[in-house]
């Protein structure tokens, strides 16, 4: 027994002094979409100031397929040294495993949570061509003519198609969802008149909105988003409650060390809480966000429970 106990200390007492000497070689982090995700682009930014702290390369990989679950499962399986970590999207830790069912991993206990590193606010758009002006204009027209209405998204099960679920739900309207096989797709369905609500994130809007192709409603949120802050909010625009955006969070495999976890979180935090990281991060059009572990495990949880109940009820499954 005695020797047992030695050898359990050895072992403990070499794991902890490999995670005090952390980094000691490039780490690779998995985003489980194809090359210039939005939220590859942050990380580059982010990245940048990290590695310099860490003294090691971070190399950033992108694993595509099966809505992000090949990449998410393959760190997931990963050794959990540190050294493979996973930037996911909002689906990826909230969403997928309640249209997924066969992942392999769960992402609430599969993982061990480092922060959500930055968001990527929606916002609420309408095609020109609609009658109504407003987000109370709007929800009014759909009243009246229930099912009338249509909305684009980039497929089932995204963020955006569950945005219109949830936002049919607050609004008490019944609105048809018409899945695009791509973000790009489903926005020039928009800016072409093919459909007249959306709710996502649409590149260069202000402008668009000038020239008349679509019309910005409102955020998506309870406040006004920092990427477009004369836009009001959806609470301001007649819809309390209403909230959703794609936020991209830092996970490592189950079972890495603390200190490593604590390694990684305290200079990414660093890393966002400076300003202007913030204001290079809005260019692209994302914001900092910086949380904790704790915080986000517990962001996780929360949401995953909404989206839970809206999958369910809505009766929504991938064919």
């Amino acid at each position: 027994m005695r020797l047992l106990l030695l050898l359990v200390a050895a072992l403990w007492t070499g794991v902890a002094a490999r995670a005090a000497e952390y980094p000691t070689k490039p780490i690779h982090v998995i985003v489980p979409y194809g090359a210039g995700s939005t939220g590859e682009a942050a990380l580059r930014v982010v990245a940048n100031v990290v590695e310099s702290k860490l003294g090691q390369p971070i190399i950033i990989e992108s694993r595509p397929g099966a809505a992000g679950n090949l990449g998410a499962a393959f760190v997931a399986k990963s050794d959990p040294d540190g050294y493979t970590l996973l930037l996911g999207a909002t689906n990826n830790f909230v969403i997928n495993q309640y249209l997924y069912p066969n992942m392999g991993f769960d992402p609430l206990t599969g993982f061990e949570p480092i922060g959500v590193l930055v968001e990527l606010p929606f916002f609420i758009y309408a095609s020109p061509q609609l009658p109504a002006k407003t987000l109370s204009e709007v929800i009014q027209l759909a009243k009246q003519k229930p099912g009338s209405l249509n909305y684009a998204s980039s497929g089932v099960g995204t963020p955006m198609h569950l945005g219109g679920v949830l936002f049919a739900r607050f609004a008490g309207v019944e609105m048809t969802h018409v899945p695009y096989r791509a973000g790009n797709q489903s926005v020039a369905a928009l800016l072409a008149g093919d459909v007249q609500f959306y709710i996502g994130t649409v590149p260069g809007a202000a402008e668009l909105e000038k020239a008349n192709k679509l019309r910005i409603l409102s955020s998506a949120g309870q406040k006004r988003a920092p990427t477009l802050p004369s836009v009001m909010s959806a609470a301001e625009a007649g819809l309390p409650n209403f909230e959703i955006s794609n936020w991209w969070g830092l996970v490592a495999p189950k079972g890495t060390p603390q200190p490593v976890i604590d390694a990684l979180s305290r200079e990414f935090r660093a890393a966002l809480a400076d300003q202007s990281m913030k204001d290079r991060l809005l260019q692209i059009n994302m914001v900092a966000i910086g949380n904790g572990p704790k915080e986000f495990a517990d962001q996780m949880k929360r949401e995953s429970d909404m989206w839970r109940d809206v999958i369910k009820t809505a009766n929504i499954t991938i064919n």
